[in-house]
């Protein structure tokens, strides 16, 4: 009869959706008070790549991002000296209800975004599975970025980005800070308006393990925190895909049972 091929077909349909709307159904919380970072920071299964960018890092010009954790990074290929960092996993921590707007002066927005809250934006990139692949050179000191939509092997994206000749790159400045730069295409040698810092806050030396909170890093963060608003818990951490986890997590009616 026709009723036993489309019942297989509705099964399989919404197997289809299931599958694609998952990503947003992976609990979101408060990871923990930023005066306690070293509980929750740098518990990610990249914590020891050999790579100088481990650490949780304090972004400047890029809202509403809180922190990059980047021992989140995963898919380490060491022959191309490259991982991968999917932006909605637990490697970026937002401000939930805020806007790029809401931020001014030193944290003004640089990089821009859509005018949305960092929920939604976390929502965005947990649904289109928005990851970012670095590619680093001999000596580490910077890196190409090619952003990812759905898999790190869509070669539409690829394609696209070939075919506009888009150069990102991040890039090692003093005293532990990488400055993120896009470039005007054709010649993608003259740099463009956007642009964000990353200042580290606790970071993992790569050679002997030691762990350094730097006080610097941790006040930008805190003034960054009282900007938004947020009060003490007010920031967000997504689970990851699979095993890696979002770490140590405070109770998810921090921030509500809601992602």
């Amino acid at each position: 009869s026709m009723e036993a091929p489309m019942w297989h077909i509705s099964c399989l349909v919404l197997c289809v959706v299931a599958a694609a709307l998952a990503p947003l159904f992976r609990p979101c919380s408060c990871p923990g008070s930023l005066d306690s970072i070293r509980e929750w920071g740098l518990q990610g299964p990249g914590a020891d790549l050999p790579i100088p960018l481990v650490g949780v890092y304090v972004p400047v010009g890029l809202n509403p991002v809180f922190l990059f954790d980047l021992s989140y990074a995963h898919s380490w290929n060491l022959k191309k000296r490259s991982f991968v960092l999917d932006f909605g996993g637990p490697g970026i921590i937002t401000f939930p209800h805020n806007y790029e707007a809401d931020f001014t002066g030193e944290f003004r927005t640089t990089s821009p975004v859509p005018s949305l809250t960092g929920r939604a934006i976390s929502r965005a990139f947990r649904l289109l599975r928005f990851a970012v692949k670095f590619e680093f050179n001999e000596d580490f000191s910077s890196a190409n970025i090619h952003p990812t939509l759905l898999t790190e092997y869509n070669v539409f994206i690829a394609w696209l980005a070939n075919a506009f000749v888009i150069r990102e790159e991040l890039v090692s400045m003093s005293s532990g800070v990488w400055k993120r730069q896009n470039f005007a295409p054709p010649s993608n040698s003259t740099p463009t308006d956007a642009h964000y810092f990353l200042h580290p806050v606790l970071t993992k030396d790569s050679t002997s393990g030691k762990v350094r909170l730097h006080p610097k890093g941790l006040a930008m963060a805190g003034r960054k925190l009282k900007m938004a608003g947020a009060g003490g818990a007010g920031f967000m951490q997504c689970a990851d895909r699979g095993s890696r986890g979002a770490g140590r997590q405070a109770a998810p009616e921090a921030l509500g049972a809601s992602s």
